[in-house]
């Protein structure tokens, strides 16, 4: 058995090694997409470069719609590595790989070790699990802080009849509620907290409201979160009300950011998002490891939390009227742990083999068919650039069912081959939309016009549009024409260099001073039939830049 263990343990440790390696390759290789990475990258800059680590600010401007942990962890990342693609993603990569990590050691210590491996294995292989660990967004860092929450949460309970009661865990599931508050809001709070309260009803388990550490655990958690919230209400009087209000109870109950969808949309999330595991996934669903009428009242049964917390944020995005894909990411730690338990007791080789397959055929026809997505503004070539990339991912995930078959009755090697190629093939995917950058980052215009930008006292206006990357790459703020987009709260509070129409704005651009105009086609067109004078710096499908000399 020590032998058994020791061995075990070595390919643990390599399975990690070469999952991590997979994992954080070519984290800078594919430039920021807008508008959201450029946005929370020009945040963690300005964070960073002006020292002022209390208000966040976009492009000069305050930006209050979520709190600053984000921002924290990729201003220091940019601090040690220099203010590159990698360095605004690694925040967001590491917390993906910790949440993976987490969730192995939580399945290992709750349901034994197949299942600690089986849940890092399904978790780091996922779809959308993958893309959000690979995206300067903010929904990775809250996963994993709810994640750190609920698990340590768990792992008190299951230990509250034990001399210690599990006091250091339930300490660790107060700062990670901590962390999920300072990463997202409120619902670092509503999450964990109203799961716990349907959980306790519906399993009539009072002892675990006399295990919660309440005292400790409560000052913990203010020592951690009130610091920045009084800091950043003393110096700004209009936060309070745009932060609770608007970005929470508005947001949720209204269609304020225009981002309704039908009531079946997290289904479609989730059916995509968890390949090539989803069987697996719907299963730990549908026929959960517990009764649906407890047979111990009173006890911990940690599946039925987990099950609990899923299902409530699954239908709590249902019904809010603010749905993105990313929302649903947190239900994913923990449907992963449920299918690692059923995996660990139930054979599902077959239908991976089957799933990855076809999963294989039908990236491999997208890479076939992918010049039909040509547009004017997509133009072929960058759908020829990306073929490559497609075809790598659909032979990596054929290779994966090939070997997943001829070792099907190896459960132990299926899986780790299928998340292993899965992973990679995904990330192929990722690295390859590099071919998308022309269109959708200002990488490539911010090292066009750099020389300009660099001239004494240049003006940059972005006339009815905004690249939110631009003002990361070059290192200074751009002045918007008639746009607000996010940037409408602080505009609101500090319009100083913000023009609000072409009115205003045509005597700045006659003025004798260089200046530069960021536009899009059809705007460059309206000018040109305006007779304006200008000159094209550099032109892209979507956009152009013009000068006024």
């Amino acid at each position: 058995m020590k032998i058994f263990s020791t061995t075990q343990g070595r390919s643990d440790v390599l399975l990690i090694i070469i999952a991590g390696i997979i994992w954080f390759s070519l984290l800078g290789y594919r430039d920021l997409i807008d508008p959201d990475e450029g946005r929370y990258a020009d945040i963690s800059s300005a964070m960073l470069n002006t020292g002022d680590w209390v208000t966040p600010r976009l492009n000069g401007y305050k930006f209050f719609d979520k709190p600053p942990i984000h921002y924290w962890g990729s201003a220091i990342s940019m601090a040690i590595l220099g203010e590159t693609n990698a360095a605004a993603r690694l925040w967001c990569s590491a917390m993906g790989f910790f949440g993976a990590l987490w969730m192995w050691f939580v399945g290992r210590r709750l349901y034994g070790e197949p299942v600690g491996r089986y849940t890092f294995l399904i978790l780091l292989s996922s779809t959308l699990y993958v893309s959000i660990g690979h995206a300067n967004v903010l929904d990775m860092g809250v996963a994993a802080f709810l994640a750190l929450t609920l698990g340590a949460f768990a792992l008190a309970q299951s230990q509250r009849n034990t001399t210690s009661k599990g006091q250091g865990w339930m300490l660790l599931s107060w700062a990670g509620l901590a962390g999920a508050v300072l990463s997202k809001g409120l619902i670092g709070l509503v999450f964990p907290g109203a799961a716990i309260v349907i959980y306790s009803l519906w399993q009539r388990d009072w002892e675990l409201w006399r295990n919660l550490s309440i005292v400790k655990g409560l000052s913990l958690f203010l020592i951690l979160v009130l610091p920045w919230f009084i800091l950043v209400s003393q110096a700004n009087e209009q936060f309070l009300h745009f932060f609770f209000i608007h970005e929470h109870f508005e947001r949720f109950t209204s269609n304020v950011h225009s981002r309704n969808q039908p009531w079946w949309y997290f289904i479609a999330v989730l059916s995509v998002g968890f390949l090539p595991w989803i069987i697996s996934i719907f299963s730990a669903i549908f026929k959960p490891e517990f009764s649906w009428r407890p047979k111990c009242p009173g006890s911990f049964e940690a599946s039925r939390l987990f099950w609990v917390y899923a299902t409530f944020i699954f239908l709590f995005f249902s019904y809010s009227h603010s749905k993105l894909v990313p929302y649903i990411l947190p239900v994913f730690p923990f449907l992963a742990v449920l299918a690692g338990a059923q995996l660990a007791k139930n054979k599902h080789t077959n239908s991976f083999v089957i799933i990855t397959g076809l999963l294989a055929i039908i990236v491999a026809i997208v890479a076939w068919k992918i010049v039909g997505f040509a547009r004017p503004h997509k133009p072929v070539s960058i759908f020829l650039e990306y073929r490559p990339w497609l075809i790598a991912a659909s032979i990596s995930l054929a290779l994966a069912s090939l070997l997943a078959f001829f070792y099907r009755k190896k459960q132990q090697i299926v899986i780790p081959v299928i998340a292993l190629f899965s992973l990679l093939a995904f990330q192929m995917g990722s690295w390859g939309y590099q071919s998308h950058s022309q269109i959708r980052s200002a990488k490539l215009m911010a090292d066009t016009i750099r020389p300009l930008s660099e001239q004494e006292n240049l003006k940059i206006y972005a006339v009815d549009r905004f690249e939110y990357s631009l003002p990361y790459y070059l290192q200074r703020k751009i002045t918007v024409v008639t746009f607000k987009g996010n940037m409408e709260f602080g505009i609101g509070r500090e319009p100083r260099g913000w023009v609000a129409n072409e009115q205003e704005f045509m005597p700045l651009w006659l003025a004798p001073q260089h200046a530069l105009a960021i536009l899009s086609v059809q705007k460059y067109k309206q000018w040109q039939n305006q007779n304006i004078p200008m000159k094209i710096v550099y032109q892209d499908p979507r956009r152009i830049i013009v000068g006024n000399y």
